[in-house]
């Protein structure tokens, strides 16, 4: 299991990542250095997952319930990722995928995804932070280019 592990480490820096192991966690960075995630192996699964908020980004606004509420909301649209805190408090988005055949490029393209959610997301959690204002199914559907017709 280690050579898989290594081999798909080893096919993620091929295609352009940084590979980190620091005090016996691997990190994985896109190409363009946009997110560092977790590479985190048990058994035939693999969690990715990021920090997009730290503690200090909600730490005072009085809308952190809502911030909660939106991303379960959010997580229950079937983006195939989820939201949780770390033990630090930071806001972490992630995913756990199934190993089976599952090359580099595909681990590089559920990445990719995860870096899309989190570019939609943020201006949205910034919004309900500083206003307390939550976005609109349509407003959602829009931003993660969902068709218009579903309204």
């Amino acid at each position: 299991m280690a050579n898989e592990k290594d081999d798909l480490l080893q096919g993620l820096t091929s295609l352009g990542c940084s590979v980190q192991d620091s005090d016996g966690a691997v990190f994985v960075a896109l190409p363009d250095d946009f997110a560092e995630f977790v590479f985190d192996r048990q058994g035939d699964w693999l969690y990715l997952g990021t920090s997009f908020l730290a503690p200090e980004e909600f730490a005072d606004s009085g809308f952190t319930g809502r911030l909660d509420r939106f991303l379960l909301e959010l997580q229950d649209r079937s983006l195939g990722c989820q939201f949780s805190y770390d033990r630090n408090g930071f806001l972490m988005i992630g995913t756990e995928v199934n190993l089976g055949q599952l090359s580099a490029r595909e681990v590089l393209h559920i990445m990719d995804q995860i870096a899309f959610v989190i570019e939609v997301c943020i201006p949205f959690c910034d919004r309900i932070l500083q206003t307390g204002e939550v976005p609109s199914d349509a407003e959602i559907d829009k931003a993660f280019g969902a068709n218009a017709r579903l309204h």
